[in-house]
Order: C-alpha cells, then structure tokens, then sequence
C-alpha cells in the first residue's frame, strides 16, 4: 500500500477514536454513586454537600406507617436509603426498614402522668394483646388529627436525639413527615448558600386563625450540622435540656412552635423561612402564578400515595430526557399536571381552592357597593354563570370557584358564594358538604371554572433558566 495510503487510513482510525471517545455518554441517576452524579446548574453558594451528607428524618405514627409511609418508601430512589431514619411512636418493620420507637427514651413516670401520651399508652395495650391497630383512631379525622398532632409533640425532641447517635456528624438534618416530596439536588444547591459549620435552623411559621396553620406552610423543618452538634455532643447538657423542656410540651400548640422556642431559648437560633421552596403544597394545590413560576421546587407536604406515584414516574421521565441536571421548578409541575387536565369546561362537584385560606393572596377584591374599581371584580353572588361572568370580565382572574352556601375568603371579601382567584389551582372533586346556617343543616356544592387558555398564553411567553419541557 502506497505511504500516502497508509497515513491517510492512519489519521482517519485516530480522528475516529477521538470522536467515539467524546460521544456522550449518558447515566440513570441510581447508576451513578451520589458523589458523582451530574451536578445542578443553579448551587447559589460555595458550600457544596453531596447526598451522603444530608440525613433525612421521617416522623411517623404506628397506625399511619403502613398506610402513608410504606408508599413513600416505594418511590423513593435507592440512593438515598443509606441517610434516611424513620421515628415513630412504636418498633416496627416496613419490609428492610426499621422504625424506632423514640417515645420508649421518655421517662415511664412521665409517661404515665401525661394525658397527651394516652393514645401511646393505647397503643402499647393493644399491642400487647394482640388488638389490631386500626381500632385505634378516632371517629373523626379531625379529632383524630389533633390526636397525632399532640403526639409528634413528645417525639421531636427523642426523634433529633437518636438522628444523631445514628448519623452523627452530618452536614445538614432534615425533619418531615411520610408525605413529603424531597427534591435533593435542588435543596442541597439551595443549602450551599449555607456553610453547616454555623448555626442554622429553616422551617416556615404556621399561619395563625386559619383551619390548617400548617397547610401554606408544611411542618418540616432543617437544622445544620453545627447546631445538631451543640444540642448533642454534651450529653450531660442533653439531658438537662430535657429535665427543663419535657414539661414544658404541653404548653405548646405543635412541633413547629415547640422547636422554634426551644432553639431560641438553648441557642439563640432564629428560624428562617424557605418559603416558597418548602410549602405546604402538593401539585394539585399549587396557586401556580408569576410569583412562584420559577421558583425551584425544595420540599412538598400533603403529597398522597396516588400524586406521590404520578411525581416518580414524572420524575423517572426527566432521567430518561437526560433533563435531570435541570432544576425541578414550579413551571415543571404545572405542565406536567395541570397541563393535560381539561379545564375549558365548567365542573360542578369540584373544588378549585379559590376560596381556601392559603389563597387569599391570590383571592381577587370584590368592588364595594356604589364605588366602582377597575383593579376589583364585580360581584357574581346570583349563581355559577354569574361568577364565570364576573371572572372573564376580570382582567386579573384565572379561575373561579361557586358555592352554594357563602364560604369565608378568609381577606376583605369575608363570606361569599362567588371566589375569584387570580392564581391557578386544579383542587379535587367536592362531595356536597353539610354545613350549619342560622342553627340550621344545609348541603353546601362547588362548583368551578378556569381561564386555562389565558394562563397558558402567558405561560408560554416565560423561560426560565435552564428549564426544558
């Protein structure tokens, strides 16, 4: 073969090892070790922490975890098992996963005089004799939600004891509960704004004289290593700080607010809010608006079994895309959820959330009687057409919800039938609801409507950084 022959075949087999060499070579998230993975493009510090370094601590109750949590644990990437810890109120096993029983470290005296822990006292009865748990709850949810609310009291403070004799020494500690989304890269690129050698404490304060105080805001709470540290490496003043504080549980109306006193008391820690990061959101209760469009998602509460499901494939979608180094942000879920519901039509036996305390924000004034107002709707209180009326002739709403029976607004507007909202929100199905009016029992409907066309159209004029869809 002539020279010239043989160097061009010799250059051509080197340019193509290089090509091959430098073709992509793309990675499932779980093939990857946690230090290795591809890293977010949106860290806002420098103190970068890698999975292995952020514990997450699930609080449960006995008679929730096979129900709530076991799902949870479904979804849940195996990557990320080695740094999560479950706490409960009674020693299980959920298939590989162990849960501790952390109200077993309180004093049994103290136990027994506290009238707060008579569920567990229960409980532990009826374990002992062999009575299913499901004959433990109450009635009604709503008694039976004060019930657990009062117990996650007398947890907390065991639950963050034995993280630490667990997982000592770790960068950042998250306490949540079983239906909680947990956006890992994007809330370890938020924390690297944080260096975890100095005192941290983030949670969201409930919101006052509303239903659900914790419904806008959720109950999870991040410490830093350093503050878990002052708490824990001192066991003699531990266990002084329980001698002080375990009395004083009762006193307090939940977690959140015993935690918040308790740090400002033994630490001078101020809680910051990570808000709207962390909310007491799930995607279908979402206000999706300019405010929160790109704006990445940290933490979700209230995420059920059946939306819980819906987030993993969503999320198992965006691995196979290769879009996972993107951050997840409000935007995400909007196409992904309220992107494929039809909502040109009216539906009646719903409930769009227009008029739910966490919306009144986005709950549109009404124009007061004789005092016209461009910036305020008019008011459509004669039926379900006249409030679609008064919504499209708005030009701040986006969607409208009609109850037969004035519900509060919980802003200016106090009660009405008619709800507008200038924010988006898919809500659920409403079943007609018994309510009490002038000493009377009366069916209260729903029914809803929105401007999705109108919202879409602004919707697509946005981008967001780094966002794909």
């Amino acid at each position: 073969m002539p020279r010239p022959a043989r160097l061009l075949i010799f250059l051509v087999l080197v340019y193509a090892f290089c090509w091959i060499k430098g073709w992509p070579a793309y990675y499932d998230d779980e093939e990857l070790p946690p230090s290795q993975r591809p890293k977010s493009t949106t860290a806002l510090g420098e103190h970068r922490v890698t999975v292995d370094h952020l514990t997450v601590t699930v609080i449960t109750a006995a008679t929730d975890a096979y129900t709530k949590l076991a799902p949870a644990l479904l979804f849940l990437d195996g990557a990320y098992h080695k740094e999560l810890l479950l706490m409960g109120d009674l020693m299980m096993d959920i298939g590989p996963f162990p849960v501790f029983d952390v109200l077993a470290k309180l004093p049994r005296k103290y136990v027994e005089k506290t009238d707060e822990l008579e569920r567990y006292k229960r409980q532990l009865d009826y374990v002992r004799k062999g009575i299913p748990l499901d004959h433990l709850p109450e009635k009604y949810s709503d008694k039976e939600k004060a019930v657990l609310s009062a117990l996650a009291k007398y947890k907390i403070f065991r639950a963050m004891e034995s993280t630490w004799e667990y997982r000592p020494k770790r960068d950042w500690y998250i306490f949540t509960d079983e239906e909680t989304f947990i956006d890992r890269g994007n809330l370890l690129d938020w924390l690297a704004q944080y260096d975890p050698k100095e005192k941290h404490f983030f949670g969201n304060p409930p919101i006052a004289e509303v239903p659900d105080a914790f419904a806008a805001a959720g109950t999870s709470f991040i410490v830093s290593g350093e503050t878990m540290r002052l708490l824990f490496e001192d066991r003699k003043k531990m266990v002084q700080n329980w001698k002080n504080w375990d009395p004083r549980i009762p006193d307090y109306p939940s977690t959140i607010h015993l935690i918040d006193s308790f740090l400002k008391t033994e630490l001078s820690l101020e809680m910051k809010s990570f808000w709207p990061g962390v909310s007491g959101f799930s995607p279908t209760t979402i206000s999706y608006s300019p405010g929160l469009w790109c704006e990445p998602v940290l933490m979700m509460h209230h995420v059920t079994a059946p939306i819980a499901s819906k987030l993993y494939k969503f999320e198992r979608e965006r691995v196979d895309d290769h879009k996972i180094d993107n951050a997840l942000r409000y935007s995400d879920l909007w196409y992904r959820f309220m992107g494929p519901e039809d909502l040109n039509g009216t539906r009646h036996d719903w409930d769009n959330l227009s008029s739910e305390s966490t919306n009144n924000r986005w709950n549109i004034l009404f124009a007061k009687d004789g005092e016209p107002d461009e910036n305020r709707a008019t008011r459509g209180e004669d039926s379900w057409e006249a409030c679609k009326e008064s919504c499209d002739n708005n030009k701040y709403c986006l969607q409208w919800s009609y109850s037969s029976i004035a519900a509060n607004n919980w802003n200016e507007n106090g009660f009405t039938k008619c709800h507008l909202s200038s924010s988006m929100r898919l809500g659920a199905h409403a079943e007609p609801e018994e309510v009490e009016v002038n000493g009377e029992t009366q069916s209260r409907t729903w029914t809803s409507g929105w401007r999705k066309d109108h919202f879409k159209r602004w919707a697509n004029q946005q981008r967001c950084k780094n966002q794909q869809h």
